[in-house]
């Protein structure tokens, strides 16, 4: 290079420059003396990739408040103009879709709920306990109680202190099934269970049965009318012998007979219980 700052020899490596070349960056070099050194470095940085260029804001704004559909206003949010829809009709139409899948939804539940409601007695027809559960709920139900319970003639809580029993006509069927029972004393509470202890039961459910069997024998008075025989002595006191007279005559009814009198002689106690708190008595 001259000492006035003109570039005379240009020289980049070992391998010479063409003349094409050497006249480009001469004129590089021009530039950068009168436009600085930004002319020369151009737009492109190290690696090649051209910097993108800043947006005008001010060309867009302009845009954005023009109403006319130039491509920018079409790619951002735009309030609609007043009177429009609140919804949109492709929100409308899936909201629509959703509800109707919704809706068959619902009716295919509660068809399905409708039948198995409609076959819940095939269902469960095979097991024992259901069967029993229904057998049960025909004889022990509210309704029932409540009828038999309205026939019964109230009981006196004076016969319980002074004559230490009460007796009661329960007209299960009028003038074709009525039952009279007698509450027990303990003398002949103990008196079942000793009589229950003298036999070897083979198992749990037999005892249970036979002890609501003697308890019911103790307290069954009478039939329609016709006495069963006495398990007591002239004083009262419980005799082996007589009992095992009345137990065995009980015992030849009909195994429903006998499930309905288990089940009015457990509502009658309940009944004699209700009579020492007259507060919580519906009908004696």
């Amino acid at each position: 290079m001259s000492d006035q700052g003109s570039a005379d020899v240009i020289t980049f490596g070992k391998k010479p420059m063409s003349a094409d070349e050497e006249a480009a960056y001469r004129e590089k070099i021009r530039k950068a003396k009168e436009e600085g050194v930004n002319a020369l470095k151009g737009g492109v940085p190290v690696g090649g990739i051209e910097r993108p260029k800043m947006p005008d804001l001010a060309q867009l704004q302009a845009m954005r408040g023009s109403s006319g559909t130039d491509g920018i206003a079409q790619e951002g949010v735009s309030p609609r103009p007043p009177g429009s829809p609140v919804l949109s009709a492709h929100t409308a139409e899936q909201l629509r879709q959703m509800n109707e899948v919704q809706s068959q939804t619902a009716k295919a539940e509660e068809s399905i709920k409708k039948e198995v409601e409609d076959n819940k007695d095939d269902i469960f027809d095979a097991f024992d306990f259901m069967a029993r559960n229904e057998a049960e709920r025909v004889l022990n139900n509210k309704q029932r109680r409540k009828e038999i319970e309205s026939r019964c003639e109230p009981m006196s809580l004076d016969d319980l202190i002074i004559k230490d029993e009460v007796t009661q006509r329960v007209p299960v069927i009028p003038k074709k099934f009525e039952i009279t029972f007698r509450t027990m004393s303990p003398e002949e509470s103990l008196f079942v269970k000793q009589f229950l202890a003298k036999e070897q039961s083979p198992n749990e459910a037999y005892a249970l049965e036979k002890f609501s069997l003697c308890q019911l024998a103790c307290s069954l008075v009478a039939i329609n009318g016709v006495d069963f025989p006495d398990h007591r002595k002239p004083d009262g006191t419980p005799d082996e012998e007589l009992f095992k007279i009345k137990l065995k005559k009980l015992m030849k009814k009909s195994g429903y007979v006998i499930a309905d009198l288990g089940l009015n002689f457990i509502w009658f106690d309940i009944r004699v219980r209700k009579l020492l708190s007259p507060d919580k008595l519906g009908n004696g």
